[in-house]
């Protein structure tokens, strides 16, 4: 990193804080140490993380082909780049830098760690080993990390050292309650709409142990919304009493079903998400299918139901 002159920083599809706000974190940082970066984002950045300090640098993809140093943030899979994957490829050295332990796991250097809570981690201990100075803007990419891949700091994966990390972001003027809001409650609309689609297809395996929903193309086309406005509604769907995991299924409109997976401890769903070419860590992952919805769906819910350790009492 220090000798590159020349960086491509890639967040991937679908992207969350915890993704954009390592890029943002690392872009801020390197090029104040005088290097020429660009932060690369396929679908570009969502509306609630429009108030991030330098998302107006994040471009979708690019035609060059100089760089020194190509940086994956938050995926090990090139394919989850999306439009960003042959900047990175074409750099002289590529960085995979990662708290999900996946298979084909990408990058010349990885610096990967399944117990960091978020990419935020690893990111604020790799600009400390740089020695870069951190900033305000800095400290707020890397609490927007922090925040939302740990659910404002409710799930499992919360470790003393997230709390550390995040007091010390809060010195440099981070705000874990107003990013929190930011991010969390503040809805469009037609998000608010497309989580009342969700919920009424809301349904429950006979067990109770699964819980899946999904919203479809024409609901985003009579809403007219995006995907990027059904973030979040996963964790409705998984906060049903009994449900060991939720899922929600959506339909984009002429290109694919994603499907978000949520467990509670004790249920390792990455591994379902790697049978459909997805990935992610045991509590939270991800899969595209190829639509239709009706055939993806009821795929994805029999491969979970089939996975599903027994119930306690039963043997």
């Amino acid at each position: 990193m220090r000798r590159a002159r020349r960086i491509v920083i890639a967040s991937h599809i679908n992207p969350d804080g915890d993704t954009l706000g390592s890029s943002l974190a690392l872009t801020h940082a390197l090029r104040a140490m005088g290097k020429a970066v660009l932060p690369l984002c396929s679908d570009g950045v969502p509306d609630i993380y429009r108030w991030m300090p330098g998302q107006e640098w994040v471009q979708r993809s690019t035609d060059r082909r100089d760089f020194d140093l190509g940086i994956v943030c938050d995926t090990g899979s090139l394919d989850r780049t999306g439009a960003a994957r042959p900047a990175v490829e074409s750099a002289a050295e590529t960085l995979c830098l990662d708290h999900h332990v996946t298979e084909g796991q990408c990058g010349d250097v990885r610096l990967v760690d399944a117990r960091a809570a978020a990419t935020g981690e690893l990111t604020y201990a790799l600009l400390r080993e740089l020695r870069a100075p951190l900033t305000r803007a800095i400290a707020d990419c890397l609490m927007c990390a922090l925040v939302t891949d740990t659910g404002s700091f409710r799930f499992m994966n919360v470790t003393p050292y997230t709390f550390r990390i995040s007091g010390v972001l809060m010195r440099y003027g981070a705000c874990p309650a107003a990013i929190s809001e930011l991010v969390f409650e503040n809805r469009s609309l037609a998000s608010a709409k497309l989580l009342g689609r969700a919920l009424d297809s809301l349904r429950l395996s006979e067990c109770g142990r699964v819980a899946w929903a999904h919203v479809t193309a024409r609901d985003f086309a009579e809403l007219d919304a995006t995907d990027e406005e059904t973030e979040g509604i996963v964790n409705h769907v998984r906060s049903i009493r009994g449900a060991n995991v939720g899922l929600f299924f959506r339909e984009v409109p002429g290109r694919q079903v994603r499907v978000s997976l949520r467990a509670r401890a004790g249920f390792d769903v990455s591994r379902i998400a790697q049978q459909f070419g997805g990935g992610g860590h045991q509590l939270a992952a991800g899969c595209s299918l190829p639509p239709p919805l009706a055939e993806a769906e009821p795929a994805v819910v029999a491969a979970v139901l089939a996975s599903l350790p027994p119930a306690p009492g039963r043997h």
